[in-house]
């Protein structure tokens, strides 16, 4: 008899190997956009709201016309369907 040792069983596939989740991966990608998103959009600019002007970040313009274009995206639709409930 051979007094080696055997080598450790290997995982069935499909289940947990060792490594770096792939989540993490995932939001650490997101997190270094994110900086680099902060840091090239860093420019101001002058908006005009009719009444009145801003002058802000670029950043901040971007993240506002997210925003109203979600908040838009929500609530037309429900509007739009209520309105043809009627």
């Amino acid at each position: 008899m051979s007094d080696a040792p055997s080598p450790p069983p290997r995982d069935p596939p499909g289940t947990k190997s060792e490594g770096i989740p792939w989540k993490t991966v995932a939001w650490a990608a997101l997190a270094v956009y994110a900086v680099i998103f902060v840091l090239v959009n860093d420019k101001r600019a002058e908006v005009n709201f009719v009444l009145f002007s801003v002058n802000t970040r670029l950043l901040w313009l971007i993240l506002l016309s997210m925003a109203l274009g979600a908040g838009l995206g929500i609530i037309v639709p429900r509007w739009w369907r209520s309105r043809r409930r009627r």
